[in-house]
């Protein structure tokens, strides 16, 4: 199921302001449909990213000209990159709602907060019913894992962290599959049987996208546990692709941490639990699924971020913690 949410009734907003990344693999096709459709509603402020450098002046800009509810027209990444600056360099002196116009190849994000759509459809929802006075909407609050690659970086803010075999399915996915412009949900199922029949392959070469990596990780406060993996994930969501669910009642926190050792059949019985649910009253061999407020891990594979990938520093373990919510609005039908 995706976050919970509270109704509420016809919120009214100052200023609407809109963000697209024409590169987003949606909108490399329909960025001239949803150029003709936001542009029937002149009192919804639009600007396109030429570069990533442009959202921080674009985000100060709408904070200066009282916009109040911001919609990320793009995917995981492009909502990453906004929610990072506005946590970290603070256009905004009170954060303001946002909303997502879901056009990435993924939109793992949008789809856990239950927004689903085309953007053309979305932002002309939002502009007809804004035009009438206000928004029917729910609210829902979300935070955002907090990584830290170095103690010197500045922290990156995103809902999904991943690495081991989560990092070589992306490129799998990317490599293999995306290239067929299959729909999303058929290129998710593709890559996860591919990660399957190579998880149980007994021939496994150093290629393999399913070989071990052994990672180190303290859990709160917890002393440092190193062992071999085949997936190590942490999330903020409450569900993951192909409706998968990453909530638990184990543990207390925001961050949602899940792993699979390597080796045997674990990736199929956690799939199962992912995809059913956990037996009652017992454990998953190989699968751990719990709650934290804080994760420090040292590895020497590349890890993910919304997507985006990251090679770690040698010696320097990566910190990830937990954002304070911020503030969507899924507008009702």
């Amino acid at each position: 199921m995706a976050l919970s949410g509270r109704q509420d009734k016809w919120m009214k907003f100052s200023k609407i302001g809109v963000i697209s990344n024409p590169d987003s693999t949606r909108l490399r096709h329909e960025m001239p449909q949803f150029r003709d459709v936001i542009s029937r509603y002149p009192a919804i402020l639009h600007r396109e990213l030429d570069t990533i450098d442009d959202m921080l002046p674009i985000l100060q800009s709408y904070s200066e000209q009282g916009v109040d509810l911001i919609a990320i027209n793009g995917g995981d990444g492009s909502l990453q990159l906004a929610v990072t600056k506005l946590l970290n360099d603070q256009p905004y002196g009170e954060l303001p709602y946002l909303t997502v116009l879901p056009a990435g190849q993924t939109n793992m994000t949008a789809g856990a907060l239950g927004i689903h759509g085309a953007p053309s459809d979305l932002i002309d929802l939002i502009g007809r019913k804004w035009a009438s006075g206000a928004l029917d909407t729910q609210t829902v609050e979300m935070p955002f894992v907090g990584m830290r690659l170095t103690p010197q970086d500045e922290t990156i803010y995103g809902a999904f962290f991943g690495t081991a075999a989560i990092v070589r399915g992306i490129y799998t996915c990317r490599e293999k599959f995306h290239p067929m412009k299959l729909p999303s949900w058929l290129t998710h199922i593709l890559t996860l049987g591919y990660l399957l029949c190579s998880s149980i392959n007994p021939f496994k070469t150093d290629k393999s996208p399913m070989r071990r990596e052994d990672v180190t990780m303290r859990f709160d406060t917890e002393n440092h546990e190193k062992r071999p993996y085949f997936i190590v994930l942490v999330t903020t969501l409450n569900k993951l692709v192909l409706g998968m669910a990453a909530n638990t009642d184990v543990g207390e926190g925001a961050l949602r941490f899940l792993s699979v050792d390597y080796g045997g059949l674990n990736l199929f019985r956690a799939l199962r639990t992912l995809i059913f649910g956990e037996p009652r009253g017992k454990l998953v061999k190989g699968f751990v699924r719990r709650k934290m407020s804080r994760l420090t891990i040292n590895c020497a594979c590349p890890v993910t971020l919304d997507g985006e990938m990251f090679d770690p520093t040698p010696g320097q373990p990566i910190e990830l913690t937990a954002s304070d919510p911020l503030k969507f609005v899924r507008v009702c039908t």
